[in-house]
């Protein structure tokens, strides 16, 4: 049975997720939840701006390349950081969604 998604149990799911993987533990605390915002607000810009909003199919290596812009644009202190940070945060972000079945593998 699907779950609606909500956008703040995708950030705690995520969140979490970051915080036992730990790699990025060494940011501070707000950086992190700063870097976790816009990263989620660009993915819902992507999503919207690529028509998978209406329909479309996700396409992760644009995704990823959109996402990976705006955060190192964003986020240039922590541009070393935001290529395994948004691989990352894509991988959490598709496990949240399968955990409350709104995703559909073919």
């Amino acid at each position: 049975m699907e779950e609606e998604y909500s956008l703040e149990k995708a950030k705690a799911y995520i969140l979490d997720k970051f915080q036992t993987q730990g790699d990025f533990l060494i940011l501070p605390a707000d950086v992190l939840d700063a870097m976790l915002d816009r990263v989620m607000a660009l993915d819902e810009e992507f999503m919207e701006t690529s028509g998978v909003n209406d329909g479309a199919e996700y396409d992760d290596e644009a995704a990823f390349n959109a996402l990976f812009a705006g955060m190192t644009n964003d986020f240039p202190e922590q541009k070393m950081y935001c290529m395994r940070f948004v691989d990352d945060y894509l991988e959490y972000s598709e496990q949240y969604l399968d955990s409350i079945g709104a995703i559909e593998w073919e």
